[in-house]
């Protein structure tokens, strides 16, 4: 397969990921939301969720936006991939403005402008060179040594302060372990292609079980930490910003060499992550994928109840879950 053909499939196969995951994330956000407050045990929201039917078509979404991740991965660079995936938004407001019956907003079609513009100067000025097909084990120890020390600072960080800054911080130790994903699942999708031994003796793929788990618990909480707007955004920039690091640091991927090239980048890159800010703080994102769920938010939300609402009765059931049925 030629370079020209070998980038084309690779961005078709983003641009599908990027869709699903826009839709899976609408379904897992309304279902967090719905979720009983965890307070100091985080890890008690996961078992929770796992018995609501519309998360774990969330999660199915997600499976598929990974396999299409992989397969774009195993034919183009993280420098290439990872911004086209951060466009779910994009792909998802459409949608969400068909499930709520609102028309999107002239601030919204100019976010998924800026996004798309963004993302596609920053590809047009990138290099065609693809860097190595693997890391080697001492780029791979400073990236999980890097990515796990911003991990853990942003949740002890997080669980010190307050909503929405819990859900930023949150967000911010996701998306960076979302990156590093990304760039186990180019090794290991190119360790396949390449047809180097069955998937189970690849540590990769361990790997990306216990990191999955790990971006799935810190997602998870980030959203039900604040509205939509205070996690997503960050999310979807962080992520693909990990990756291109650690694609260009530890595979030897390139951005462009010429002072002019570097502008248009830069350019591109502030301008996309502009049109992710724009999108994901719009309300019709907001109310939409929670309507797209089956819920209902009100149109004046405020900050949960201090009270904890760990297994509600009927009395104490919120008008949220009672509309729902606790689904």
């Amino acid at each position: 397969m030629s370079g020209t053909a070998e980038t084309v499939v690779a961005v078709l196969a983003g641009l599908a990921a990027a869709c699903s995951f826009g839709l899976g994330v609408a379904l897992q956000h309304r279902q967090v939301q719905l979720a009983p407050l965890t307070g100091r045990a985080p890890f008690r929201l996961l078992p929770h969720l796992v018995r609501r039917r519309l998360w774990l078509a969330g999660i199915a979404l997600a499976a598929a936006a990974y396999g299409l991740q992989a397969l774009a991965l195993a034919f183009g660079p993280l420098t290439l991939v990872a911004p086209v995936v951060a466009l779910d938004l994009l792909f998802a407001m459409p949608f969400a403005a068909r499930w709520s019956r609102q028309p999107m907003r002239a601030v919204d079609w100019g976010g998924c402008a800026l996004a798309a513009a963004g993302v596609a100067v920053f590809l047009a000025a990138a290099p065609p060179a693809a860097g190595r097909a693997d890391a080697t084990t001492g780029d791979w120890a400073v990236a999980f040594a890097a990515v796990t020390l911003l991990a853990a600072v942003m949740v002890t960080a997080a669980m010190r302060t307050q909503r929405p800054i819990r859900a930023a911080l949150l967000a911010v130790a996701a998306g960076a372990v979302f990156g590093l994903s990304a760039a186990l699942t180019l090794s290991l999708a190119r360790l396949l292609r390449e047809g180097q031994g069955p998937v189970f003796a690849q540590w990769q793929l361990w790997a990306l079980l216990v990191l999955g788990v790990a971006g799935l618990q810190l997602s998870a909480s980030a959203f039900q930490a604040g509205a939509l707007p205070a996690s997503l955004p960050i999310m979807d920039t962080v992520e693909p910003l990990s990756a291109v690091l650690i694609g260009t640091l530890a595979f030897g991927e390139r951005l462009a060499a010429s002072p002019a090239g570097l502008a248009a980048q830069l350019a591109g890159a502030v301008s996309a992550v502009a049109g992710i800010i724009v999108l994901g703080s719009s309300p019709l994102a907001a109310r939409a994928y929670s309507d797209a769920a089956g819920g209902h938010v009100p149109s004046a939300p405020g900050p949960p109840p201090r009270p904890s609402r760990t297994a509600p009765g009927p009395a104490t059931a919120t008008p949220e879950q009672a509309q729902t049925g606790g689904a």
